[in-house]
């Protein structure tokens, strides 16, 4: 009976998600299991009664007229859609959480160059620290911009999913969504974790420069404030980058049809009215971020700060309504 119910999405997929629709899948789905329970007790066995079942009920052309639903197979897309298998969706989400952790890295040494200068003048005691600690920063500069074009080429060929129409099939997104789901704790605590780590930054900081100690620990206090908020926001690139792909493959079927109904709302990725606005939602949170770093740590007034949070979160919602593709 999975195979016919298998056969049976694939025939229905690509057709609008309509109550009519429904009724008429449903409708066929029984006649299928009558058919196929018939045969069964007539003698016949599973897979010659699965193979008969698809042969009488198989061509939906032929049966749109008495299921009631021609005016939908004529708004069938004009292509095809191809089928994403699960082993290319397992192959694509590993490769695109790898490379969400190389990412991370990259804006870890981005966020933690200019610290060269810091450390090698706080613990080298010659006229040339300073050039060592230039050195040093563009060296990681250079290390993070080459991860960043690396990972950008190598994940290029998943391109092709961008310009022809593909969609997955219900047990694929069945497998996918549990998945997804289950992955969905990790990410949390995950994501947890980096914040802590940046709020916590200043702490190393604080506690130094109350104390009575050289000011070259005090610097090296100063420089592990970056490397803090560095491993935090690599922790939440890399978490959120493999729920990113989930939500990536989960997306491929249009939810205007029967296949983009196998897979909740939630778990889909957002659709924008353009480009630009997918880029500008895509960057709002780490602008907001480092906007508040800088703020909070140029002013030192955390006691407000914190408000930009807030502020950002109604300007966030604003936005997405505006620029957000209606479901």
């Amino acid at each position: 009976m999975d195979t016919i119910k298998n056969y049976l999405e694939s025939m229905f997929a690509q057709l609008p998600n309509t109550p009519d629709v429904w009724r008429a899948k449903d409708e066929l789905l029984q006649m299928m299991e009558d058919r196929y329970n018939d045969l069964v007790s007539s003698g016949k066995t599973e897979n010659e009664a699965v193979g008969s079942v698809i042969a009488e009920f198989g061509n939906l052309d032929e049966l749109a007229e008495t299921l009631g639903i021609s005016h939908a197979m004529n708004q069938k897309p004009e292509y095809e859609a191809k089928n994403f298998s699960l082993e290319d969706a397992h192959r694509m989400i590993e490769e695109k959480s790898r490379g969400a952790f190389i990412t991370g890295i990259a804006v870890l040494l981005f966020i933690c160059c200019c610290t060269g200068p810091i450390i090698t003048s706080a613990i080298v005691d010659t006229d040339i620290s300073g050039s060592i600690g230039v050195g040093i920063m563009f060296i990681m500069i250079a290390t993070g911009v080459g991860l960043l074009v690396y990972e950008h080429i190598k994940l290029s060929h998943w391109n092709f999913l961008k310009n022809e129409p593909y969609q997955i099939n219900a047990a694929t997104a069945s497998e996918l969504y549990r998945e997804s789901e289950s992955y969905r704790s990790t990410n949390a605590l995950l994501t947890a974790v980096g914040i802590i780590l940046i709020v916590v930054c200043v702490i190393p900081v604080s506690i130094l420069g109350t104390l009575n100690i050289s000011d070259r620990i005090t610097s090296l206090g100063a420089a592990s404030m970056f490397y803090f908020i560095g491993i935090g926001v690599m922790i939440l690139i890399a978490s959120n980058g493999k729920e990113k792909a989930y939500k990536e493959v989960l997306s491929l079927n249009a939810q205007s049809t029967i296949a983009g109904s196998y897979v909740p709302r939630n778990n889909r990725e957002e659709q924008y009215s353009s480009t630009t606005a997918a880029i500008i939602m895509g960057i709002f949170w780490p602008t907001v971020t480092c906007l508040y770093l800088i703020i909070s740590f140029i002013t030192f007034d955390w006691g407000r700060t914190w408000l930009i949070w807030l502020v950002a979160g109604v300007i966030h919602t604003l936005i997405k309504n505006i620029v957000k593709v209606g479901e």
